[in-house]
């Protein structure tokens, strides 16, 4: 191939927005990348060095009631800030990772590695194909929104509820369910930011505060397509009862 365009037979058409576009997403997946990395040395932390005081913050339904409040908390705060300071925005998003790495502690000391490490690659490949349709489709799947928020309601309410009366039953089918709504979330974020870079591209600030903002979406996507891939390798497994 001519990079440099000599003796070309035809013109090359080049698409001027994809450049900027890859360079937007590899701004996102790294930022994303830094969560993940922070969240799982947190995680590792918690484990070797302070297990038995996290065990203890995390022992009882109300302390998982409390977290999910301050993540909807922390989401609103979010929110606010990440296009008036993404630099703060993303230090946010740090310290939400490890928050994150603290709830994963608990989940590490009663999880067998090998579930885990299954659960993880089971994610990575689930999420990395959901994410390439979302930004390859020539579809926008805006219209997915209502549907995504009310499932999630429907997930958390019916999680909360399954704190208190347990049934295994109900745990597995919240499992599958979970899975299901957060490998669409993962298109469904794609294919918004890609709309988003198109419309704002440009806009240097615009483009940072998407950047952090979409981090933060598709890093969530991928921390709860992963809490949810653990529960049901651990209900298949038949290790709670």
């Amino acid at each position: 191939m001519d990079n440099f365009g000599f003796e070309q037979q035809e013109p090359r058409l080049v698409n001027p927005d994809m450049q900027g576009l890859n360079s937007f997403f590899k701004k996102v997946y790294t930022y994303m990348a830094l969560a993940l990395l922070v969240t799982a040395v947190t995680a590792y932390l918690g484990i070797t060095m302070f297990a038995r005081q996290i065990a203890t913050i995390f022992s009882s339904p109300i302390s998982s009631i409390i977290m999910i409040g301050v993540v909807f908390g922390f989401v609103y705060l979010f929110g606010k800030r990440v296009y008036q300071n993404p630099a703060q925005a993303f230090g946010m998003l740090m310290g939400f990772a490890v928050l994150n790495g603290l709830m994963f502690t608990v989940i590490g000391m009663v999880t067998p590695i090998g579930t885990l490490a299954t659960a993880f690659l089971t994610t990575a490949f689930l999420f990395a194909g959901m994410a390439l349709y979302g930004v390859t489709t020539k579809k926008s799947m805006a219209s997915m929104s209502s549907i995504l928020f009310g499932s999630l309601i429907a997930l958390i309410i019916g999680g909360i509820i399954n704190l208190f009366f347990f049934n295994s039953i109900v745990y597995m089918f919240l499992s599958v369910v979970g899975v299901i709504v957060f490998a669409l979330f993962t298109a469904y974020d794609m294919n918004r930011l890609k709309a988003m870079y198109m419309q704002f591209a440009g806009d240097a600030d615009m483009e940072q505060g998407m950047a952090v903002s979409g981090a933060l979406s598709l890093y969530m996507d991928f921390i709860n397509l992963f809490i949810y891939m653990i529960q049901l390798f651990t209900a298949f497994g038949g290790s709670r009862d």
